[in-house]
């Protein structure tokens, strides 16, 4: 990704599942607190080629899909990657986990607040807003921001002009230029002759 810097770095973080380390290039020390569950199992949630750019823990409220022994408010692991928004919440008692996924081309925008101690995160999808609400408040503004920065690379890359066909040059028009390079001494008769009988060649192909 061009706009984040040392990708490299996230990417290597990333396949060696060195979450602090990711913690660490966004300039903030880890918060596994609720998430050390989640963060066990993460690589195993991400696709191949995937790369983690910020984390966080919050609070999100339980869904259709939240496992049976969980109510209410969970704390849940919020990953923010080059391709989507990701979010795990492992169960207390089981192994099971509940996986909540956005791709990055249904986000409107991703915002963040901070209060006095802690901050939340705001996912406008349009038709509603999802919230990741008692975070970290220092984590809350770098999660926001790299989610946003993923989303404005994907739009650019699906607004960038297709690379124009390359233009196949014209016999003819090479035939009398290489005349005029011929009559002008910068072509040998047998410079000419070869390029001549090449581009014979391709015009009665």
């Amino acid at each position: 990704m061009k706009n984040v810097e040392n990708f490299d770095q996230y990417r290597a973080a990333t396949k060696a599942a060195n979450w602090a380390g990711i913690f660490a290039l966004n300039g903030l020390s880890i918060d596994d607190f609720g998430t050390k569950k989640e963060l066990t199992v993460l690589a195993e949630h991400l696709e191949d080629g995937e790369t983690v750019l910020a984390l966080a823990s919050g609070l999100m409220n339980q869904t259709e899909t939240s496992n049976l022994m969980d109510g209410g408010w969970n704390t849940w692991l919020a990953v923010a990657t080059d391709r989507r928004l990701l979010f795990l919440d492992h169960a207390m008692l089981t192994t099971s986990v509940d996986e909540q996924v956005i791709r990055l081309d249904r986000v409107q925008a991703v915002s963040s607040s901070q209060g006095f101690v802690l901050g939340k995160i705001s996912i406008d999808l349009g038709a509603r807003v999802l919230v990741i609400d008692n975070c970290i408040k220092e984590h809350v503004k770098i999660w926001a921001k790299m989610a946003n920065i993923a989303i404005a690379e994907r739009e650019e890359a699906q607004t960038a002009p297709a690379a124009a066909a390359p233009v196949e040059s014209d016999p003819i028009a090479k035939l009398k230029e290489l005349g005029a390079l011929k009559e002008a001494g910068i072509l040998t008769q047998e410079e000419f002759d070869t390029t001549k009988a090449a581009l014979l060649a391709k015009l009665a192909a």
